[in-house]
Protein backbone atom coordinates (compact mmCIF):
# COMPACT_ATOMS: atom_id res chain seq x y z
CA UNK A 1 0.00 0.00 0.00
CA UNK A 2 1.54 3.33 -0.93
CA UNK A 3 0.11 6.62 0.56
CA UNK A 4 0.66 9.79 -0.92
CA UNK A 5 -0.83 12.78 0.57
CA UNK A 6 -1.48 15.88 -1.25
CA UNK A 7 -1.94 14.95 -5.21
CA UNK A 8 -2.22 18.27 -7.13
CA UNK A 9 -5.16 19.87 -6.78
CA UNK A 10 -7.16 17.95 -5.04
CA UNK A 11 -6.81 18.95 -1.54
CA UNK A 12 -6.99 15.57 0.26
CA UNK A 13 -5.47 12.11 0.77
CA UNK A 14 -5.31 8.69 -0.98
CA UNK A 15 -4.30 5.19 -0.95
CA UNK A 16 -3.10 3.34 -3.79
CA UNK A 17 -3.47 -0.37 -3.22
CA UNK A 18 0.18 -1.78 -5.27
CA UNK A 19 -1.59 -4.80 -6.39
CA UNK A 20 -3.99 -3.10 -8.54
CA UNK A 21 -1.14 -1.17 -10.78
CA UNK A 22 1.77 -3.58 -10.82
CA UNK A 23 1.43 -5.41 -13.31
CA UNK A 24 4.30 -5.23 -15.22
CA UNK A 25 7.42 -6.92 -13.42
CA UNK A 26 10.51 -5.55 -14.83
CA UNK A 27 12.98 -7.86 -12.65
CA UNK A 28 12.90 -10.44 -10.17
CA UNK A 29 16.37 -12.33 -9.19
CA UNK A 30 16.56 -14.50 -5.94
CA UNK A 31 19.25 -16.78 -4.59
CA UNK A 32 20.01 -19.08 -1.37
CA UNK A 33 23.18 -20.85 0.53
CA UNK A 34 23.27 -22.80 3.07
CA UNK A 35 25.80 -24.69 5.13
CA UNK A 36 25.92 -27.75 7.89
CA UNK A 37 27.67 -29.49 9.90
CA UNK A 38 26.35 -31.79 12.77
CA UNK A 39 23.33 -30.05 14.06
CA UNK A 40 24.50 -26.27 13.17
CA UNK A 41 23.76 -24.42 9.86
CA UNK A 42 24.44 -21.48 8.52
CA UNK A 43 21.74 -19.79 6.24
CA UNK A 44 21.80 -16.64 3.20
CA UNK A 45 19.56 -15.66 0.46
CA UNK A 46 19.17 -13.08 -1.67
CA UNK A 47 16.01 -11.51 -3.46
CA UNK A 48 16.34 -8.50 -6.37
CA UNK A 49 12.65 -7.08 -7.46
CA UNK A 50 11.59 -4.31 -9.60
CA UNK A 51 8.25 -3.60 -11.12
CA UNK A 52 5.95 -0.71 -11.76
CA UNK A 53 3.36 0.68 -13.95
CA UNK A 54 0.66 3.13 -14.10
CA UNK A 55 -3.42 3.71 -13.16
CA UNK A 56 -5.77 5.79 -12.95
CA UNK A 57 -7.97 7.03 -9.98
CA UNK A 58 -10.77 9.08 -9.32
CA UNK A 59 -10.02 12.36 -6.63
CA UNK A 60 -12.35 15.21 -5.74
CA UNK A 61 -10.26 18.42 -6.44
CA UNK A 62 -10.69 21.20 -3.23
CA UNK A 63 -14.55 21.41 -2.17
CA UNK A 64 -15.97 21.31 -6.12
CA UNK A 65 -17.31 17.86 -4.76
CA UNK A 66 -16.66 16.90 -8.37
CA UNK A 67 -14.70 13.74 -9.07
CA UNK A 68 -12.01 14.12 -11.99
CA UNK A 69 -9.26 11.63 -13.10
CA UNK A 70 -5.55 11.48 -11.37
CA UNK A 71 -3.22 9.69 -13.39
CA UNK A 72 -0.75 7.68 -11.10
CA UNK A 73 2.90 6.37 -11.88
CA UNK A 74 4.82 4.12 -9.31
CA UNK A 75 8.02 2.30 -9.61
CA UNK A 76 9.45 0.07 -6.80
CA UNK A 77 12.45 -1.48 -6.51
CA UNK A 78 14.19 -3.66 -3.61
CA UNK A 79 16.76 -5.45 -2.48
CA UNK A 80 15.82 -8.26 0.77
CA UNK A 81 18.95 -9.74 2.17
CA UNK A 82 18.31 -12.48 5.02
CA UNK A 83 21.24 -14.20 6.96
CA UNK A 84 21.01 -16.71 9.90
CA UNK A 85 22.33 -19.19 12.13
CA UNK A 86 20.33 -22.54 12.70
CA UNK A 87 20.00 -25.24 15.28
CA UNK A 88 18.48 -28.56 14.74
CA UNK A 89 16.29 -29.47 17.32
CA UNK A 90 14.94 -32.78 15.01
CA UNK A 91 16.84 -34.67 13.19
CA UNK A 92 15.44 -37.91 12.00
CA UNK A 93 15.48 -40.12 9.19
CA UNK A 94 11.55 -38.96 8.58
CA UNK A 95 12.11 -34.89 9.12
CA UNK A 96 14.32 -32.26 10.12
CA UNK A 97 13.55 -28.98 12.26
CA UNK A 98 16.12 -25.87 12.91
CA UNK A 99 15.21 -23.07 15.19
CA UNK A 100 17.03 -19.99 13.13
CA UNK A 101 18.06 -16.52 14.44
CA UNK A 102 19.49 -13.91 12.40
CA UNK A 103 19.01 -10.72 10.73
CA UNK A 104 16.69 -9.73 7.18
CA UNK A 105 18.08 -6.58 5.40
CA UNK A 106 16.07 -4.40 3.03
CA UNK A 107 16.58 -1.45 0.75
CA UNK A 108 13.47 0.08 -0.61
CA UNK A 109 13.68 2.33 -3.40
CA UNK A 110 9.64 4.10 -4.44
CA UNK A 111 9.04 6.98 -6.51
CA UNK A 112 5.23 8.05 -7.25
CA UNK A 113 4.01 10.77 -9.62
CA UNK A 114 0.49 11.82 -10.03
CA UNK A 115 -0.81 13.82 -12.39
CA UNK A 116 -4.71 15.60 -12.21
CA UNK A 117 -5.75 18.15 -15.30
CA UNK A 118 -2.27 18.52 -16.64
CA UNK A 119 -0.79 19.34 -13.18
CA UNK A 120 2.08 16.79 -11.91
CA UNK A 121 4.04 16.14 -8.61
CA UNK A 122 6.63 13.33 -7.62
CA UNK A 123 7.45 11.94 -4.70
CA UNK A 124 9.94 9.38 -3.56
CA UNK A 125 11.36 7.55 -0.91
CA UNK A 126 14.64 5.48 0.44
CA UNK A 127 14.89 3.46 3.10
CA UNK A 128 17.09 0.88 4.64
CA UNK A 129 15.78 -1.69 7.31
CA UNK A 130 17.35 -3.97 9.38
CA UNK A 131 14.85 -6.51 10.92
CA UNK A 132 16.03 -9.13 13.97
CA UNK A 133 14.55 -12.38 13.00
CA UNK A 134 13.51 -16.05 14.61
CA UNK A 135 11.86 -18.72 12.56
CA UNK A 136 12.04 -22.61 12.13
CA UNK A 137 13.24 -24.21 9.34
CA UNK A 138 13.35 -28.09 8.46
CA UNK A 139 11.72 -30.55 5.61
CA UNK A 140 9.37 -33.34 5.36
CA UNK A 141 10.60 -36.36 3.67
CA UNK A 142 8.16 -38.57 2.28
CA UNK A 143 10.10 -41.01 0.31
CA UNK A 144 14.09 -41.25 0.05
CA UNK A 145 14.07 -38.78 -2.95
CA UNK A 146 10.68 -37.08 -2.45
CA UNK A 147 10.37 -34.21 0.24
CA UNK A 148 8.96 -31.01 1.25
CA UNK A 149 10.93 -28.43 3.12
CA UNK A 150 9.54 -25.49 4.70
CA UNK A 151 10.54 -21.88 6.50
CA UNK A 152 8.67 -19.63 8.58
CA UNK A 153 10.36 -16.40 10.28
CA UNK A 154 9.00 -13.24 12.12
CA UNK A 155 11.33 -10.05 12.75
CA UNK A 156 10.71 -6.57 13.96
CA UNK A 157 13.31 -3.26 13.98
CA UNK A 158 13.72 -1.21 11.17
CA UNK A 159 10.04 -2.56 10.59
CA UNK A 160 6.77 -2.76 12.51
CA UNK A 161 7.04 -6.11 11.76
CA UNK A 162 8.12 -8.40 8.72
CA UNK A 163 7.58 -12.29 8.70
CA UNK A 164 7.74 -14.75 5.74
CA UNK A 165 5.98 -18.36 4.76
CA UNK A 166 7.95 -20.76 2.37
CA UNK A 167 6.62 -24.53 1.43
CA UNK A 168 7.72 -26.59 -1.58
CA UNK A 169 7.50 -30.04 -3.07
CA UNK A 170 11.05 -31.33 -3.53
CA UNK A 171 12.50 -33.95 -5.34
CA UNK A 172 16.75 -34.90 -4.59
CA UNK A 173 18.83 -36.23 -7.36
CA UNK A 174 22.57 -37.18 -6.38
CA UNK A 175 23.78 -33.93 -7.54
CA UNK A 176 21.47 -31.65 -5.51
CA UNK A 177 17.36 -31.13 -6.07
CA UNK A 178 14.46 -29.48 -8.14
CA UNK A 179 11.68 -28.00 -5.93
CA UNK A 180 8.76 -26.06 -6.76
CA UNK A 181 7.06 -23.87 -4.06
CA UNK A 182 5.14 -20.86 -2.56
CA UNK A 183 6.91 -18.24 -1.43
CA UNK A 184 5.73 -15.07 0.61
CA UNK A 185 7.66 -12.09 2.37
CA UNK A 186 5.71 -8.86 4.11
CA UNK A 187 6.90 -6.01 5.72
CA UNK A 188 4.54 -3.66 7.81
CA UNK A 189 5.99 0.11 7.57
CA UNK A 190 5.26 3.39 9.52
CA UNK A 191 2.43 5.26 8.99
CA UNK A 192 4.13 8.21 7.58
CA UNK A 193 6.49 6.34 5.07
CA UNK A 194 5.04 6.69 1.23
CA UNK A 195 5.47 2.63 1.06
CA UNK A 196 2.91 1.50 4.51
CA UNK A 197 3.11 -2.11 3.69
CA UNK A 198 4.83 -4.53 0.90
CA UNK A 199 3.82 -7.97 0.53
CA UNK A 200 6.55 -10.10 -2.16
CA UNK A 201 4.72 -13.65 -2.60
CA UNK A 202 4.33 -16.12 -5.62
CA UNK A 203 5.26 -19.55 -7.23
CA UNK A 204 8.90 -20.22 -7.08
CA UNK A 205 10.70 -23.39 -9.54
CA UNK A 206 14.56 -23.58 -7.97
CA UNK A 207 17.78 -25.49 -8.69
CA UNK A 208 19.44 -26.30 -5.87
CA UNK A 209 23.32 -28.11 -5.54
CA UNK A 210 25.05 -30.02 -3.36
CA UNK A 211 29.26 -29.92 -2.76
Amino acid sequence: TVHYPGAPGSGQDFTVDASDIIENLKLIFMGGWQSKYNKWSIIADVVYMDVGDSTTRNVTPGDSGVPVTAALDLDVSSWVLHGGVGYDVVQTDRASLAVVGGARYMTLDVEVEARIREVGTERSESEDLLDGILGLRGAVNFTENWYLPFHADIGAGGSDLSWQLFAAIGYRFGWGNVRLGYRHLSYELDDDSLMQDLCMSGPVLGVGFTF
